[in-house]
């Protein structure tokens, strides 16, 4: 299936927007947050904004660093599920 983008390039609406999420990207980067949680979250937030294709190239880039298949299937629906740990968790909540 061949994703098509809904529009051309949404970063060039809002080029302000990009500086400030790249900001953002770093400061959680430098934090200390496992780079693992950090994929898990950015997954999640993937989800809940409708970004079909930054679930689809995040999901495919932590399969391809080791992340299981329970897991990736489970972000979602993370509650529910036993496959998190508490501080996985935590960031999730957020």
């Amino acid at each position: 299936m061949i994703i098509e983008p809904r529009i051309a390039n949404p970063a060039g609406l809002l080029p302000d927007a990009v500086k400030a999420v790249n900001l953002l990207y770093k400061a959680a980067h430098s934090a200390g947050v496992p780079q693992r949680t950090l994929e898990l979250v950015h997954l999640r937030a993937s989800q809940i904004n409708g970004c079909s294709a930054c679930v689809d190239s995040g999901a495919r880039e932590m399969r391809k660093a080791g992340e299981t298949d329970e897991r990736l299937f489970a972000v979602a629906v993370w509650r529910e599920t036993p496959y998190f740990t508490e501080a996985e968790r935590a960031a999730l909540a957020l």
